[in-house]
């Protein structure tokens, strides 16, 4: 399922995510090859972003109508484009509308993301999605990854 919001700029893509405005963070050297710090991620061994409020809630059961899938990104402002993949546990089909929009607020220190209500194709089904990718930080080169799965939820007829 392709899900997206408007970017801002300075994008930075690695594998499908696209990531702007990452939270303050510090990098080991300020030149083109620059390497991102321990404590920031890397590509190999990038730093797992921390969500609250994800709804519908890992494990739920919701009916197949007008769902409102939404997460918090705790502590940073960061504008991303939700896109995420079916995984092999997915069996509820695609999203209508397809894709879906998203609207991002922030509140405080975090980020929340808010998509549009959806339904999904078939119900009963189980709704599976992972990000697909990385996110690079273009001015400190830090790459972070959503928590996978991002959604992990049930649907029943409506």
């Amino acid at each position: 399922m392709n899900q997206g919001v408007a970017g801002w700029m300075g994008i930075t893509v690695l594998c499908g995510l696209a990531a702007v405005g990452c939270g303050s963070s510090s990098s080991s050297d300020s030149g083109p090859n620059m390497t991102a710090t321990a404590d920031c991620g890397s590509v190999s061994v990038p730093k797992l972003l921390t969500l609250s409020g994800v709804v519908p809630a890992a494990g739920s059961s919701v009916p197949n109508s007008a769902i409102v899938q939404t997460f918090t990104l705790v502590g940073m402002h960061l504008e991303l484009t939700p896109t995420f993949l079916l995984m092999a546990a997915h069996t509820a089909g695609h999203s209508t509308p397809d894709p879906v929009k998203w609207t991002v607020l922030l509140s405080g220190a975090d980020t929340l993301y808010t998509s549009e209500p959806i339904t999904w194709l078939t119900a009963p089904g189980h709704v599976e999605l992972d990000p697909p990718g990385l996110l690079e930080d273009p001015t400190t080169h830090c790459v972070s990854t959503l928590p996978t799965p991002t959604f992990s939820y049930d649907v029943t007829a409506p």
